[in-house]
């Protein structure tokens, strides 16, 4: 079996995720992960560790009050392995052991890391490991400051390194019930966290093309990195000035207006899979809602820590309606030409996204008596891995628990990712058949 899914990479990273889903569900089951009297059924344990796993946030328990420390330790480690990838922790063992990684396991490392130079992924593995623990240990400092001010030291430094590896994980777990609103209004917390989520969504591939823009004069941005930036940058913005809109006489009425726009920056860059909330998004206008699901659906950056989409899918779907507008067959960009693959591999991963998200949101519509908003909302948040919720999910049935838990592992691995594993391994056996050409009518 171990040698069939060597054969196939998107094969193994969902077998593994599995595996780890699995082994976290029996650990928050234990007694021990939870207080006296407690006890989490099954449904519940299943859920938390795939959102956990999958990095996205939402919770049918409160986590500070219905865990213990154990059961939080339990979730903290899911929520790393998660967000790095199981793949690339074992390969990492295996390259600090000193033996040498074998074709199969170089092919796990490319499809984990979305890099196609074995060469550079071997060095973005190093640096992947460095940069996170080294950013999550520079929050959790900065984290502690902050927290100082209003908890014990011990507390604090606990809550600084719970919520710094979550931040940076894009998970949005808390240990405050009500999420971080109670820092609303306090700048140095949420811009903390913005760094930490911005820094873990965009991807490591960029973020090394940056170091090596600093080191190497003549070395000049991929197109990768230069698409990530862009999008990102006015992905924010858009976020930004459109929640500002919706909430400005909602639910920021009450904050002065530099928090009002703080506030709307951060849920602007939390909607891109973080799932931290610093206003109750319960109560949020339609409109918002309608503003942050795109964001939702696009989500992070490859290689990042997040979910949705991705940045450079959605891109490439704006490429090809422009190049159909200026009748163009190429897709440039940036003074460069994107291979016709990376079109296709869009439009599949949007599609796959869209048909799961509308199968997701009929059955839920089917079982369940909420808003239709609220549903669509929920389902988009879990496929984003994002976590935002307008608090509908500790009311579904066990049904839906069950349809959101398969839709946050699909939003994790990608849609794409999930049709090559179904696939299997016998691309080499299939031959190539073409037939004649005909005309259909679109439109």
């Amino acid at each position: 079996m171990i040698f069939q899914f060597s054969k196939n990479p998107a094969m193994t990273l969902a077998f593994s995720f599995a595996l780890v889903i699995a082994a976290g569900t029996l650990l928050l089951t234990l007694p021990a992960s939870t207080p006296d009297g407690m006890r989490i059924s099954f449904t519940d344990a299943l859920f938390t560790a795939t959102s956990a796993t999958c990095v996205t946030g939402l919770i049918v328990r409160s986590t500070p009050a219905g865990f213990t420390l154990f059961g939080k330790t339990v979730i903290l480690v899911l929520i790393q392995l998660g967000a790095l990838g199981i793949m690339t922790f074992s390969i990492a063992l295996i390259l600090t052991l000193g033996r040498k990684i074998s074709k199969a396991q170089e092919m796990l490392l490319k499809d984990a890391l979305n890099e196609e130079n074995i060469r550079s992924t071997r060095d973005i593995l190093k640096f992947l490991l460095i940069f996170t623990f080294g950013a999550e240990a520079v929050g959790t400092g900065f984290l502690f400051f902050c927290f100082k001010k209003f908890f014990p030291a011990a507390e604090s430094f606990k809550m600084a390194l719970f919520h710094s590896v979550s931040a940076f994980c894009n998970a949005g777990f808390s240990l405050l019930d009500a999420n971080i609103m109670c820092f609303a209004q306090r700048p140095s917390v949420l811009f903390v966290f913005s760094a930490l989520i911005i820094l873990g969504g965009i991807g490591f591939v960029v973020l090394l093309d940056i170091i090596n823009f600093r080191k190497v004069n003549s070395h000049r941005f991929k197109v990768h990195t230069k698409i990530v930036i862009t999008s990102t940058i006015f992905l924010l913005v858009a976020g930004t000035l459109l929640f500002y809109a919706g909430e400005k006489n909602n639910t920021l009425s009450g904050m002065r207006c530099g928090d009002k726009w703080m506030n709307a920056f951060f849920q602007s860059v939390t909607a891109r899979t973080a799932g931290f909330n610093t206003v109750d998004i319960s109560k949020i206008t339609p409109f918002s809602k309608f503003a942050l699901l795109p964001l939702m659906f696009i989500g992070a950056s490859p290689g990042g820590t997040g979910g949705g989409i991705k940045t450079i899918t959605f891109v490439l779907m704006l490429l090809v309606a422009a190049s159909h507008l200026k009748h163009r067959e190429d897709l440039v960009v940036f003074g460069r030409n994107i291979p016709a693959f990376f079109a296709r591999r869009a439009f599949a991963i949007t599609v796959y996204a869209a048909l799961i998200i509308f199968a997701a949101s009929g059955i839920l519509l089917y079982t369940e008596h909420f808003p239709f908003e609220n549903i669509i909302f929920e389902v988009v948040s879990a496929f984003g891995t994002v976590g935002l919720s307008t608090g509908i999910t500790c009311g579904l049935n066990d049904i839906s628990k069950y349809v959101i838990t398969f839709v946050m592992f699909m939003g994790r691995l990608g849609p794409l990712t999930i049709a090559l594993a179904a696939i299997g391994a016998s691309g080499d056996e299939r031959v190539s058949v073409s037939y004649a050409d005909e005309r259909i009518m679109l439109g």
